[in-house]
């Protein structure tokens, strides 16, 4: 008898679900292991070196502040009245909740984010890679629960694991982008919205009430992670219309508690700048053609609707339309949950909500397309976010065609979801047998040399560069975006604007990699001499200057040799 409840424990007991559980962990540390080792070179983006530099500054005692200057948030400042603080730069363009939690994660690496030359990759990054693969499997859980609520414990546990095998989903967990905290906290609306439901089914109008002001709360904390999530707020408030009896109080209490959430950082933004929005909302308000970089770089702050937004949003409804399977990581099951639309599912609250999420989805690609989207890993992505919902029902839908086929042998069943699972974890096995190329994010990134400026510049002294948020993060100096032109370079310098002159100019292949036609008539037409190193140093406000690694292809003008070593500070 003993042996016989031994097997069976084994077999489906206690025994069998230890194993399991410790197959799936073992799984998922050999993958952490081969992401952090073979894939991981370093953040790479724009949005999450900035963030995380203001994650440094707030575990510095510098408060919400910034080390990336923006022309454009000088501009700003100046016209709203308010001083141009030469110590601490308020930073009024990032939404503050993630900084806020990445810096709780750079706490334990507080003294050692600097790095040495010889360094491959920064701590701080580590840190933050680590954040994002906490945040990654916690939105999976959060979505697993979800799935309970929207079908069953099966098809949850099926859409955990599809989650869990896409490339994407691993890549944001990297980045160092809020991407995996937006898809926890979009997890949370829709628990809390289901909740919502099932109490309204039960008649229970106060509860239902306390589930949507809580759903409220989270969407809110969406939007105070990032802009554009602000934009889910129309097809959460036809949610509140159409799925409850009591229209208006389940209208109106929603709205207050998400006003009440989002509201203490509209005033401090307006405190601090004069626009409640801060300047982010320049991008939105540019027109064709105008990238994010050009109204950063310019001193325009007209809130005037800039020329061709119809072309702006067919431009960029067209493009996101074409890369949309590689924006929801190529996975199988999305393009199956465009296809489940049309079906009739039986739970009166799951239908619903695949319309609600469509109509929040909808809401997205249109912040999106104002905002701009640069790549499938970028801050601008929420695609991504939807990603849990869409592999849910599409599951859900792929499982219903196969129980119409009526075919009840389980191997089958298992060969059957065994392929599911090798065709939507296609991209990460590629990703995994090719591996990667370079072990940092080059080109334009040299983490290593950028943090020299750190010994070769004191904290009240001021750069500038065309990659500002990357001198802010790797070598923690105040550094100036490449204004539109040398005269308000100049003007910014000889006036003290920021505090001190500009004492040195770091340039990239982000300004210098490209073609010499695209050069002398792009945005960076008027830098086109100093880029290409013709400029003569007589006229120019920087006199010296020395090739940077890799391969000469960064530059660094400054007002003395600072690399040299009697010089160096």
């Amino acid at each position: 008898m003993a042996l016989q409840e031994t097997v069976r424990d084994i077999d489906s007991g206690t025994i069998a679900r230890i194993l399991k559980i410790g197959m799936i962990s073992v799984v998922l540390i050999g993958l952490c292991i081969l992401y952090f080792l073979f894939h991981f070179k370093g953040l790479g983006t724009e949005a999450a070196m900035d963030q995380a530099q203001i994650a440094r500054s707030l575990i510095s005692g510098e408060g919400f502040s910034t080390r990336y200057i923006r022309p454009l948030a000088i501009r700003q400042l100046s016209d709203s009245g308010k001083p141009v603080p030469p110590g601490n730069f308020p930073d009024f363009y990032n939404a503050p909740l993630f900084p806020m939690l990445e810096a709780v994660a750079l706490l334990p690496v507080k003294n050692r984010i600097e790095m040495a030359p010889t360094d491959i990759l920064c701590k701080g990054d580590q840190a933050l890679a680590l954040l994002g693969t906490l945040l990654m499997f916690a939105g999976v859980l959060v979505w697993y629960f979800a799935g309970r609520l929207l079908f069953d414990k099966t098809l949850a546990t099926i859409g955990a694991g599809l989650l869990l095998v896409c490339d994407l989903m691993w890549q944001y967990s990297l980045a160092g982008l809020p991407q995996h905290l937006l898809i926890v906290l979009f997890g949370g609306v829709t628990i809390c919205s289901l909740k919502a439901l099932r109490s309204e089914e039960k008649e229970e109008s106060i509860t239902a009430l306390l589930w949507l002001a809580a759903a409220a709360f989270l969407l809110g904390l969406m939007s105070l992670t990032h802009g554009v999530a602000a934009f889910l707020l129309p097809g959460f408030i036809v949610f509140c219309l159409l799925g409850f009896h009591a229209r208006i109080p389940s209208l109106i209490l929603p709205l207050l508690v998400y006003v009440a959430t989002v509201l203490p950082w509209l005033i401090h933004n307006f405190i601090t700048c004069g626009n409640p929005l801060g300047i982010s909302i320049y991008t939105a308000l540019a027109g064709a053609g105008v990238t994010e970089s050009a109204v950063m770089r310019g001193v325009n702050t007209g809130l005037t609707m800039g020329g061709g937004m119809a072309t702006k949003l067919r431009t960029g409804l067209v493009d996101q339309a074409s890369h949309l399977w590689e924006y929801l990581g190529l996975h199988i099951m999305a393009v199956v949950a465009l296809v489940s639309l049309m079906h009739p599912f039986r739970k009166p609250s799951t239908a619903l909500w695949r319309w609600i999420v469509v109509l929040m989805w909808v809401g997205a690609v249109i912040g999106m397309t104002l905002f701009g989207v640069k790549d499938a890993v970028s801050g601008n992505q929420l695609h991504i976010i939807f990603l849990p919902a869409f592999v849910l029902y599409g599951t859900a839908f792929i499982l219903v065609l196969w129980n119409r086929l009526n075919i009840s042998h389980k191997p089958l069943r298992i060969a059957f979801l065994t392929a599911i699972f090798i065709v939507a974890a296609g991209p990460m096995l590629l990703r995994l047998v090719v591996g990667s190329q370079a072990r940092i994010q080059w080109p334009p990134y040299v983490p290593p040399f950028i943090s020299a400026l750190h010994n070769w510049y004191k904290p009240q002294e001021i750069l500038s560069s065309d990659m500002p948020w990357a001198v802010a993060w790797y070598a923690k100096r105040k550094c100036l975006l490449l204004p539109e032109t040398i005269r308000q370079f100049n003007e910014i310098s000889d006036f003290g604007t920021l505090g001190s002159p500009i004492v040195g100019l770091y340039l990239t292949p982000i300004s210098g990699g490209q073609e010499f036609l695209s050069l002398i008539k792009g945005p960076y037409k008027e830098w086109a001499p100093v880029i290409m190193r013709t400029v003569n140093l007589n006229d120019f406000l920087l006199k010296s200057f020395t090739p940077l690694p890799i391969d000469g292809e960064c530059i660094l003008y400054s007002d003395t040799e600072r690399w040299a070593s009697k010089n160096r500070r």
